[in-house]
């Protein structure tokens, strides 16, 4: 018999924990793990609004509880809300709201532009742009807007059901790569502003800025984000799971806890495996249940 685990997770709430991130390779179960610490977590708070969100691009968060989701929130319970978030409409809002402008800027398409043109229709320019561009900013998008929702106060708690690992890192990195694009565009407008202009788009790229700056200081902040790791007894997966532990500690994000899936008595794990985080365990689940059954099984297992 696995026994209980301790309560590590139920003490989330207690300890003032905003944002949990539960991350791993392909497979291992990080939606089934997300879905029953939310569950547990709102079924021990009642008084706290908590919502789980997926932003891996094969959502299975749906499955998990049997139900529906979307990109707007599905209420799951009283005070437990859950997403799916849509990177594509994500990035087309993204687009709308900064790119379509900033092309126009650089370019110098703009009704007084005949200095412009002569400026900034330029080859060297179009090279800038293309080369810092930002692969992966539909990943930074859905953190700023994680991280919106929890600065209004909508959300207590928000638990994020991440992508596999090499995803997950990027989603990581992605408020540093954002913010020092934006520093390279802050550089060329205040070489060019006296032709440019568009102080008011440049104000909301700042806050843009700030956001990501902030964005970062909060994921590397122990007190406000917890960081979970969910593995199984396999050589590869635990070998993947060390290379996570150590991108985490070089980026300097916080991990007390790694989480094993399909947990068996007879699994042998190498003494120290994880160094002095804590291994919580988690049995086989029976498949012979509906979805909601099984979330509610792995959340008493989790955080008895």
């Amino acid at each position: 018999m696995a026994g209980k685990n301790p309560p590590w997770f139920e003490r989330f709430v207690a300890e003032g924990r905003r944002l949990i991130i539960v991350g791993g390779k392909g497979g291992v179960g990080k939606t089934t793990v997300s879905a029953a610490i939310a569950w547990g977590l709102a079924q021990g708070h009642p008084d706290k609004n908590i919502r789980v969100i997926s932003i891996d691009p094969a959502h299975s968060l749906g499955d998990a509880f049997g139900r529906e989701l979307g990109h707007e929130p599905t209420q799951l319970t009283a005070n437990l809300s859950g997403t799916e978030i849509d990177a594509e409409q994500m990035l087309q809002q993204f687009r709308e709201e900064y790119l379509w402008e900033l092309a126009e800027m650089i370019s110098g398409d703009s009704a007084d532009s005949d200095s412009n043109l002569q400026l900034l229709y330029i080859p060297e320019a179009w090279k800038k742009i293309v080369d810092r561009s930002l692969p992966g900013i539909d990943e930074i998008l859905s953190l700023l807007a994680v991280m919106e929702l929890l600065e209004k106060q909508e959300q207590d708690l928000i638990i994020l059901d991440t992508a596999p690992t090499g995803h997950l890192l990027s989603f990581l990195e992605m408020p540093g790569a954002l913010s020092d694009w934006l520093a390279w565009i802050f550089k060329l407008w205040i070489k060019y502003q006296d032709v440019l202009g568009r102080t008011e788009f440049m104000g909301r790229l700042r806050t843009l800025r700030k956001r990501a700056v902030n964005a970062q200081k909060q994921l590397k902040d122990p007190q406000h984000t917890e960081f979970i790791g969910v593995f199984q007894a396999r050589a590869a997966i635990i070998a993947e799971q060390l290379r996570l532990n150590e991108s985490l500690e070089a980026l300097g994000v916080s991990q007390r806890y790694v989480v094993h899936n399909g947990f068996d008595a007879a699994d042998q794990l190498p003494a120290g495996v994880f160094g002095d985080r804590a291994i919580v365990r988690l049995p086989i689940l029976p498949r012979s249940v509906t979805p909601l059954e099984r979330i509610e099984g792995a959340a008493k297992r989790l955080l008895a």
